[in-house]
């Protein structure tokens, strides 16, 4: 209790330096189970492994484009079950916590895609929720539309193994977008990944999310919290089905300043991401979070 105590004050201390703390989860007391779970799959060595890759290739990046230093906080006796990510100028960090690992629904590649989201929020832009951070919709969008095709490209084995387990409707979806195996193969594996996080979301709100029920709803405004579980499996499944290079040297919009949450912010980041306006069928950021300023086709 002691510890969870210091962690909070730590934690409210960092909130207030950064200003804002973006965490992969809304507030939640799911650490209460860490002590009596028996089906986690992960551990400590696949927890520190994951984070090794990431920390190093997106380290690289962050480094060589932004003058900036990437660092994983590694938590794995905490029992917090979430994920956050906070700026202090050129510190970029992000904490992970052992109790989110520990959860049975996580799989591998569902912690590393947690970890993608929490870079996604330094690495995302557009659109943001304060002066830094990707808002929650973008993180998860940068989750599967450019991480994984950084740090698992090169994993040719691994991703081709996903061909044989990956379920139907995202392999039918996947096999739309991406013509060679390679392509597919990665579409897959990022898919699987994404399904494991919307069970723990299912795990965390009660609700199930599923390839089958798609979000169909429209925002008045872009949602800049937590959407609902099966609005950010949606969300997954988009990023994984977009058939366009993220520029990773770059952070679509966030040089607009006060511009970066308007139509000239969403215009910055078309390099980056599939719209409806280029008339791109799959692969658009969905309308459950996500309300286009570009309506109609240049």
């Amino acid at each position: 209790m002691l510890l969870r105590i210091l962690h909070s004050v730590f934690a409210g201390l960092l909130f207030t330096a950064s200003l804002a703390r973006a965490d992969f989860l809304p507030p939640n007391d799911l650490w209460k189970e860490d002590g009596l779970l028996r089906g986690a799959t992960l551990t400590e060595k696949d927890f520190n492994e994951v984070i090794d890759l990431a920390e190093s290739v997106i380290g690289d990046i962050v480094s060589s484009n932004f003058g900036a230093t990437l660092k994983v906080n590694r938590l794995w006796t905490d029992s917090t079950v979430n994920a956050n990510a906070i700026q202090y100028g050129n510190d970029w960090e992000v904490n992970m916590y052992g109790g989110l690992a520990r959860r049975p629904e996580i799989t591998r590649d569902g912690f590393g895609l947690v970890l993608c989201h929490e870079i996604g929020h330094h690495l995302g832009g557009y659109p943001f929720s304060s002066s830094w951070a990707a808002n929650e919709g973008s993180a998860d969008y940068f989750t599967t539309i450019a991480c994984p095709r950084i740090i698992w490209k090169e994993q040719l084995k691994t991703n081709a193994s996903f061909r044989k387990i990956v379920e139907a409707t995202p392999k039918s979806l996947c096999d739309r977008v991406w013509k060679t195996e390679v392509d597919q193969n990665l579409c897959y594996r990022v898919t699987m990944g994404g399904k494991s996080l919307a069970d723990l979301l299912s795990a965390l709100g009660g609700t199930k999310a599923s390839w089958s029920t798609p979000d169909t709803s429209k925002v008045s405004v872009t949602n800049n919290a937590h959407p609902a579980g099966q609005c950010r499996l949606d969300t997954y499944l988009a990023g994984a089905l977009c058939a366009k290079d993220f520029d990773t040297a770059v952070i679509p919009a966030k040089d607009l300043g006060s511009k970066r949450n308007t139509k000239d912010g969403e215009l910055n980041a078309v390099a980056s991401s599939c719209t409806q306006y280029e008339n791109f069928e799959l692969g658009f950021r969905p309308t459950c979070w996500f309300k286009p300023f570009l309506t109609t086709t240049k």
